[in-house]
């Protein structure tokens, strides 16, 4: 769609010896600006308005709406709100209450104030209407119009909802202000943990300005995970907000405290917290898979049976509350290499004096030799060992520094820095360890498209019997820049390889070729870009266009292939970039603003992407100048036999225009007094440029002039045969534009 400016004023000519009489039509004559707790900003009639404030709270809104129109102003009723009755509205002039009928001269003001006061929490909406009549001179004389001033309101309002959910048990209780947070039995001297969780459910955002406990809450509470809350926190509807309340006793008893939020507003809810703290005593026993049953202490050994690689034992741990009160065991947790728990409920039980609960330490060792984890039974530690029986291998390389002997733990392998585009070459050796054969059936590196790469690996699977060994490379080939990583995978041992890639060669320089400088609005120009000199490796880049000058930019300036950047590349060992789909050169769109294009290059390698542009590469500036306008066309459009409507087309890329210049030819026989118009389009063109809806044309605009012909033609003509010919100019702050005709006949 074309932007499109139409004139307010309709040209009306009279045939004969009358004269020209003309007519104007007048806009939307107020300024009105709106002033909200947070800002005040000046908006077009129609605008919208939004509003928020709690349930039960208000907010203002001011409309002051000042004349501007070159009459007089009546406003004979009071303005109307259609919708939701949250809102209200008092109008005054000078600080005093409107008494109608009100008259307002050029500059008088008029203030409304609205207030929104929700009800609830639901979206809500109403329209302000003030309707008031213009009464402006003209050529006929005064003519009054009908208007009115209208603002669509909005308003929001926020509502909390409370809840809280215990780490033991994962559900999600809601909570009313006054209720309570009850957290289990708690051991003494351990924790109990609840997620408080306040989610906004309204339908605008609302602040929480403060969540603390109340003075006086035992100390065995505490309240974490608390957001910087600052002057207040907003919070949208949606996601909830999430702190953390910490429960730890220390001595047996029951613990009470309250927590505190308060609102934006100042107003506050209370939560009550109760929690009680337990002691118990455990004593734990080893059940071996003989029936041996063995006590242990906390701190003591807990041994595992000798076990084949690849093959299990187990054994049993009983767990007995020998205390006086009710305990509770809040975790068991396992770690080492080959040992595993298992008959355990995910949700522990809390155990009654002499009550006991059991579950299985399995050990399945995956390599020979001793291993060691240890088992932790709420706070208590035991220590576990285990020996495996079966084959064990080990991992050496050959470099520069000799022969290095990677560890069992975390295996590793550093190559010395390389350039990218060189490689360096290790001998790997796996030998065996172990007591009995060993079997390799897999040997590859675990990343696809790695730097790392094998070769000479002997026919797989291979078996090596204890003492044993086997020899393969491993190469290292950079197409980065730093530190990389991969890795070796023999069966199911990881070997992390590390390299270290350095730059490569330094990118030669480079130039454009295409025009520089000075360029035409709506053309499109073609830009190249080559090396001084060949590159070894094939490079990869992206030619960016940015635009800058004291104008918005023309959305329209971009590549022919669309958007802001386009890739290229340049072969190895070749000079010339190749542009995506356009061979050697990228053509642009230069747009219709005045403004100066900048090219910038940046370049990478091909393989691996490493950064090659220079810290402040060169660029190529081409600039549209400021200039007169330009007109592309004419045309009589909606013609009558009486009037038509001028459309003309054209752009301006300094985006002003100050006057249009029409002038007429008469038809051969008729005599028209008035031939030349000029038009003056300063506020309606600033009007136009400033828009939003402008933005997406750049300095392109439409005028739409209406003509209206008044006047005695003889019987069976019409007044528009009286016109042959109408030729159009337009001006700006540079100069005047080309000149176009359209013809009538």
């Amino acid at each position: 769609m074309r932007p499109t400016l139409l004139l307010s004023t309709a040209l009306a000519f009279l045939i004969g010896t009358s004269g020209v009489m003309l007519g104007q039509q007048t806009n939307f004559p107020f300024q009105l600006l709106v002033t909200t707790p947070d800002k005040s900003t000046t908006v077009p009639n129609g605008s919208q308005i939004a509003f928020l404030a709690e349930i039960g709270q208000s907010q203002t809104a001011q409309i002051i709406a000042t004349y501007q129109g070159i009459g007089t102003v009546s406003i004979s009723q009071s303005p109307t709100l259609f919708g939701s009755t949250s809102f209200t509205v008092t109008a005054t002039i000078a600080g005093a209450k409107v008494s109608l009928p009100a008259t307002l001269n050029p500059g008088d003001k008029i203030a409304f104030d609205i207030v929104f006061k929700p009800a609830g929490a639901l979206q809500v909406s109403s329209q302000f209407i003030q309707a008031f009549a213009e009464t402006v001179p003209t050529s006929f004389g005064l003519q009054t119009f009908q208007n009115s001033i209208s603002l669509n309101l909005v308003g929001t309002a926020p509502l909390f909802a409370f809840s809280y959910v215990l780490q033991s048990d994962l559900n999600a209780i809601a909570l009313a202000p006054g209720g309570t947070i009850t957290f289990p039995a708690t051991l003494i001297n351990t924790s109990a943990i609840a997620n408080f969780d306040i989610t906004n459910t309204g339908s605008g955002a609302g602040q929480i300005k403060n969540i603390q406990l109340v003075a006086g809450s035992a100390a065995a509470f505490q309240l974490k995970a608390l957001p910087l809350f600052g002057s207040g926190l907003s919070l949208n509807p949606g996601p909830p907000l999430q702190t953390v309340l910490v429960y730890t006793p220390t001595a047996v008893g029951t613990d009470t405290g309250q927590i505190q939020v308060t609102y934006g507003s100042g107003t506050t809810v209370t939560f009550n917290l109760s929690g009680s703290g337990t002691s118990s005593s455990f004593t734990y026993q080893v059940i071996q898979s003989g029936g041996q049953s063995n006590t242990v202490l906390p701190s003591g050994t807990i041994t595992l049976p000798d076990t084949a690689v690849g093959s299990t034992n187990s054994l049993i741990v009983k767990v007995q509350n020998s205390g006086n009160a009710v305990g509770t065991v809040n975790s068991v947790n396992l770690t080492g290499q080959g040992f595993q728990l298992s008959g355990l409920s995910p949700i522990l039980p809390s155990l009654k004096p002499n009550e006991v609960f059991t579950f299985s330490i399995t050990f399945t060792p995956t390599q020979p030799g001793p291993l060691k984890g240890q088992l932790a039974i709420g706070a208590d530690l035991f220590n576990l060992v285990g020996q495996g029986l079966g084959p064990q291998l080990g991992f050496s390389y050959i470099s520069s520094a000799g022969t290095i002997t990677l560890a069992t733990i975390n295996p590793s392998v550093v190559f010395t820095p390389l350039q990218v585009t060189q490689s360096e070459q290790l001998t790997f050796t796996v030998n065996n360890t172990g007591t009995s054969p060993a079997t390799v059936s897999n040997l590859s590196i675990g990343e696809a498209k790695s730097p790392f790469s094998l070769s000479g690996q002997p026919p797989l699977p291979i078996t090596i019997n204890p003492g044993d060994s086997f020899q393969f490379n491993v190469a290292f080939a950079p197409v980065v820049v730093g530190f990389t990583q991969g890795t070796l995978r023999v069966d199911t041992t990881a070997i992390q390889l590390t390299g270290t890639g350095t730059p490569p060669p330094s990118l030669p320089a480079y130039t454009f070729q295409g025009p520089t400088g000075n360029i035409a609005p709506q053309s499109q120009p073609g830009i190249g870009l080559k090396l001084s000199d060949v590159y070894p490796v094939a490079l990869a880049g992206t030619l960016t266009l940015t635009t800058s000058g004291n104008l918005p930019s023309d959305t329209a300036v971009q590549f022919a292939t669309g958007g802001r950047t386009i890739p290229f590349v340049i072969a190895a060992n070749s000079t010339s970039a190749s542009f995506a789909g356009q061979g050697t050169q990228a053509f642009l769109q230069t747009g219709t603003v005045a403004e100066t294009i900048t090219l910038t290059p940046s370049f990478v390698t091909q393989a691996g992407g490493v950064d090659l542009t220079p810290a402040s590469p060169p660029t190529v500036q081409l600039t549209i100048p400021s200039a007169a306008p330009t007109l592309l066309t004419i045309q009589i459009a909606s013609a009558t036999t009486s009037g038509f409507i001028l459309n003309v087309l054209g752009y301006s890329t300094t985006r002003k225009l100050t006057s249009l210049s029409v002038t007429f030819s008469p038809a051969s026989g008729f005599k028209v007094p008035s031939l030349q118009f000029s038009v003056d389009l300063s506020q309606v063109a600033q009007v136009w440029f400033q828009s939003a809806s402008a933005q997406g044309f750049g300095g392109q605009f439409e005028v739409a002039i209406p003509f209206s012909l008044q006047g005695t033609v003889a019987t069976g003509q019409t007044l528009l045969q009286s016109l042959a010919s109408v030729s159009v100019t337009a001006s700006n702050d540079i100069g005047t534009s080309n000149s176009l005709q359209a013809r009538f006949q």
